[in-house]
């Protein structure tokens, strides 16, 4: 769910659009939990969400094997900046073949902290 709430909150995404396009793409969608989450996401459910969750805290990915595996282009990092690879020093960019705007995107949201 760190996806609808990045959505929802920082790119101010309505949940319903999450909620459909993740329902065509999951291959195991399931129609009433999915828009169950979705709606707390977007604070309109029965049991909303008073929290955000941080796409950089890696509260869900603690030791970063999920992004390791997922997002390969940062598997190389270490995991000081695997979440958070703006804030790698040039030179382990440069070791883990990470170069922004190139093999792996630019933030879309500067200062998370503002929104």
């Amino acid at each position: 769910m760190v996806v609808a709430s990045f959505l929802t909150e920082y790119l101010r995404v309505n949940w319903v659009k999450g909620c459909e396009w993740f329902h065509y793409t999951l291959v195991d969608a399931d129609s009433a939990i999915n828009s169950m989450m979705w709606q707390n996401a977007g604070r309109s459910g029965i049991d909303q969400w008073n929290f955000v969750m941080s796409p950089v805290a890696a509260s869900q990915d603690g030791k970063g094997d999920y992004t390791r595996k997922w997002v390969t282009e940062l598997s190389k990092l270490p995991k000081k900046v695997l979440h958070k690879p703006w804030e790698a020093p040039e030179q382990v960019m440069v070791t883990a073949g990470v170069i922004l705007g190139d093999t792996y995107p630019r933030r879309i949201v500067e200062d998370l902290k503002s929104e």
